[in-house]
C-alpha cells in the first residue's frame, strides 16, 4: 500500500546514523582546533544543509559543517545609495583571507584524516564514512552581509555565509535563515513539511537507481517542497501522507511549466532566487522530477 510506504519513507535517519553524523561534527571540530595554524584566529562551526534542517535521510545521512573565519567579513552594498556606501571595507584581520583559508584548512584536515580527506571538490573538502562516522563535507567559509532597504529607507542586511571554489567563484548561502524558515514552516504544516522534503528525497534515489532521471542535489527537493503553499499539507483521513504529496508534486509540477509561476521562488532561505544562472538545477529538472514521481508511485491511480 502506498501509504504504508510512504510512511517508511517519511522517517528521519535511524538512531544510529544520527550518532554517526554527531561524531563526525565532533570529529571536524577538534581536527580543526587541535590545528596549531590556527592559533590567534577567530573561527566557529555551524552545521548546515539536511543535516541541521533534519530533513537527512536514511539513504542520504552525510554532515555538511561550515568552518567560519570570524576574523572579517565579506559584504555586498551594490543596493544602496552612494551616501550610504561603506568608505571602506570592514576589515579587522584578513590572514588567511579567500583561497589561503581553504588551503589551511585542507592542511588540518589532511593532518588529521590522511588519506580519508579528499580535497579534489570544488567547494567542501570531503571526510569520508567509516564503521564509526558518516561522511562530512567540510566547507570553508567567511561571513557575507548583504545591504538593503527596508520599507522605511533603513538600512539592514542579510547575515549569511560566502565560500570560495577552487575555481575562483563564490557561493553565497544564507543557512541561518534556511532553517529558520524550514521550522517555521514544518510548524504550520502540522509537521508535514519535513516529512514531504525526506519522502521527495526518498523517491528521487529511487528514480536514479532506476535510470529515470540524473541526480539531483539534496537541497533542490528541499526548496521545492518549500515552495508549496502551506495549505496543501496536513490533510486528514485515511492517505493523510499519500494526498499531502499528491498536492505537492501536482502544484510544483504545474507552476514549473514555461508559462508556470516557479520563476519567482525563492530557496528556503527567502532571499535567493530558486532558479537562475548561478544555479545549478533548472525549472525543468523539477518538472521532469515531479512527472516521473506521479508515474513511479501511481498518485493518479488512486
Amino acid at each position: 500500500m502506498l501509504e504504508e510506504k510512504l510512511a517508511r519513507y517519511k522517517a528521519r535517519s535511524s538512531n544510529t546514523e544520527q550518532e554517526k553524523q554527531e561524531r563526525a561534527e565532533r570529529m571536524v571540530r577538534a581536527a580543526v582546533n587541535a590545528w596549531s595554524g590556527f592559533d590567534g584566529i577567530s573561527l566557529s562551526f555551524l552545521p548546515k544543509g539536511s543535516y541541521r534542517n533534519n530533513t537527512n535521510v536514511r539513504a542520504d545521512s552525510d554532515v555538511d559543517i561550515a568552518v567560519i573565519h570570524e576574523g572579517f567579513y565579506y559584504y555586498d552594498d551594490s543596493s544602496l545609495a552612494r551616501g550610504d556606501k561603506f568608505a571602506h571595507s570592514p576589515v579587522t584581520c584578513k590572514r588567511y583571507a579567500d583561497a589561503d583559508f581553504r588551503a589551511e584548512i585542507e592542511k588540518a584536515m589532511r593532518s588529521a584524516y590522511g588519506s580519508d580527506c579528499d580535497t579534489s571538490g570544488s567547494t567542501a573538502i570531503e571526510i569520508s564514512e567509516n564503521g564509526g562516522r558518516v561522511k562530512a563535507d567540510v566547507v570553508p567559509s567567511f561571513r557575507h552581509r548583504r545591504y538593503y532597504y527596508d520599507a522605511r529607507g533603513n538600512v539592514h542586511h542579510f547575515e549569511g555565509t560566502r565560500t570560495r571554489r577552487t575555481d575562483g567563484k563564490w557561493v553565497i548561502n544564507y543557512p541561518e535563515q534556511q532553517y529558520e524558515s524550514g521550522g517555521a514552516k514544518n510548524n504550520r504544516t502540522g509537521r508535514r513539511y519535513k516529512q514531504m522534503v525526506r519522502i521527495l528525497k526518498r523517491v528521487e534515489n529511487d528514480l536514479v537507481s532506476a535510470g529515470a532521471i540524473d541526480a539531483l542535489p539534496s537541497y533542490f527537493m528541499e526548496c521545492l517542497v518549500y515552495c508549496a503553499p502551506d495549505t496543501l499539507f496536513n490533510h486528514q483521513g485515511n492517505t493523510p501522507l499519500t494526498d499531502d504529496l499528491s498536492a505537492v508534486v501536482s502544484h510544483i509540477w504545474s507552476e514549473t511549466k514555461p508559462s508556470g509561476e516557479a520563476k519567482g521562488w525563492n530557496e528556503p532561505n527567502d532571499i535567493k532566487p530558486l532558479f537562475g544562472d548561478s544555479q545549478k538545477w533548472e525549472m525543468e529538472d523539477a518538472h521532469r522530477l515531479t512527472l516521473k514521481t506521479w508515474q513511479h508511485l501511481g498518485l493518479g491511480n488512486r
